[in-house]
């Protein structure tokens, strides 16, 4: 089973690179939870903050996985900040994740992959595009948090 599949906290810094702004560097927090009826439904809820400026109000985002089949899962988020649904799916093994996800419309998509790089680390990146054109990537590394 790929790491982000497994119910548990995820510390997360790294860098995003949104288009024609300056890169932020983020630091936060991602959790995994998994349904208690349906176990393999996961719920992943993230906050990252501006480690730049303290005042900076934390970003958000929620998704869901559910694992599929051995290697594959769908994807679905519920995005308030974008004005849509972003539904996709992804293959996973147990050292790489990659989720491929759009709107409805295909106006939005994106691809963001996560590899595992030695036992509790991993590595993310992604990128989201409107209308064809980048407006974020990012790159981060997330760190199992013993609980």
């Amino acid at each position: 089973m790929h790491p982000l599949l497994v119910p548990g906290s995820w510390l997360v810094e790294g860098d995003y690179f949104p288009t024609g702004r300056a890169p932020n560097r983020v630091k936060g927090v991602t959790e995994v939870h998994s349904s208690e009826q349906f176990p393999e439904t996961l719920r992943v809820e993230g906050e990252i903050r501006d480690t730049a400026d303290p005042a900076a109000r934390p970003v958000r985002s929620t998704f869901h996985v559910d694992v599929a089949t051995a290697r594959s899962v769908r994807f679905r988020m519920d995005s308030l900040p974008l004005g849509t649904v972003l539904v996709g799916n992804g293959q996973f093994d147990a050292t790489t994740l990659v989720l491929r996800y759009g709107s409805p419309d295909k106006h939005i998509i994106g691809v963001e992959t996560y590899v595992a790089t030695a036992p509790g680390e991993m590595r993310t990146s992604g990128v989201m595009l409107v209308d064809g054109a980048p407006v974020t990537m990012w790159l981060a590394r997330l760190e199992r948090l013993h609980e």
